[in-house]
């Protein structure tokens, strides 16, 4: 952990919505039958570093391509890296650093588009989706290779080797600081085989960028693991405790990874697309960007 003081302006920015079953994010049992809920794909936007240091900007997440995952689930309102970043004055080239919560698509798959940015990605998770492509490949079918490939592209292995082999992908190996008061830690075998989550140090406090290890707020606030995952749930019960631990029990410190909700908790306003940008926390030097007009407030 670093010696010095931090502060981040931290902000959730919503680059596609998607209509998922709500026990597939909500949970088996306590949501079965319910339905189709909305779902929000993510990036979470941090900016700053040491106090009066160097300036970072960083994304958790960098999404997905405008190719067929489009048409395989049902996504509306896809918008780009750019059209996403300008609503906060950004611009690709910008990013300096992806840190990769996991390499589902909707997480990794879109890491291409960011050029100046470094990734990083748990060792661990790396290595599992490798012997996982192995496994799906000793299978007889497509149909039998299903599962394994439900939310993982075969391909983002070749392209993230690439990246290895490039040096834009960096492996982190357990709990690491990765950036000034930014600190990797690795969720082994929990949503998949080496999620990592991020704690940010601000002048207001901590906050937990939880990625996919939590879809939903009340994954943590009713101890229920969503109905959907590719590791162990029993890992991500435990990891909940520390969740709310490191956080002292305040939840709304936590950023879920696909939780609409989360324009509700925090000041929220919506573009012409749809998607919303959510101010999560301001450091000291940072001013709102809620617009005054021409952007609409979400309710």
């Amino acid at each position: 952990m670093s010696e010095h003081k931090t502060d981040y302006s931290i902000y959730s920015l919503e680059f596609c919505q998607g209509d998922v079953p709500t026990d597939f994010v909500g949970g088996v049992i306590i949501h079965s039958n319910e339905g189709i809920s909305r779902a929000s794909m993510l990036y979470t936007l941090i900016i700053g570093g040491e106090v009066g240091g160097k300036q970072h900007v960083a994304l958790v997440d960098c999404g997905f391509r405008n190719d067929y995952w489009l048409d395989r689930f049902p996504f509306t309102q896809w918008e780009s890296p750019e059209e996403v970043l300008a609503r906060v004055d950004l611009r690709p080239e910008d990013i300096e650093v992806i840190l990769v919560s996991h390499m589902h698509f909707d997480h990794m798959g879109n890491f291409e588009a960011f050029p100046n940015a470094q990734l990083y990605v748990q060792l661990d998770e790396y290595i599992g989706w490798s012997q996982a492509v192995e496994t799906a490949n000793q299978l007889a079918s497509d149909a039998e290779r299903a599962w394994i490939f439900s939310s993982f592209d075969p391909t983002d292995l070749t392209r993230a080797a690439k990246g290895i082999a490039d040096g834009r992908i960096r492996f982190v190996k357990g709990d690491q600081e990765l950036l000034p008061g930014v600190t990797a830690r690795l969720a082994r075998d929990s949503h998949t085989f080496g999620s990592q989550w991020f704690k940010i140090e601000t002048q207001n406090g901590p906050f937990i960028v939880a990625g996919d290890t939590v879809y939903l707020y009340e994954n943590v606030e009713r101890m229920w693991v969503p109905g959907y995952g590719q590791g162990n749930s029993f890992n991500l019960i435990n990891l909940y405790k520390t969740y709310k631990e490191e956080l002292k029990g305040d939840t709304n410190r936590l950023i879920p990874g696909h939780d609409q909700e989360i324009k509700r908790r925090y000041t929220s306003w919506k573009s012409e697309s749809g998607n919303s940008t959510t101010e999560i926390n301001l450091r000291a030097i940072d001013a709102s960007r809620a617009p005054r007009s021409g952007e609409s407030l979400v309710l």
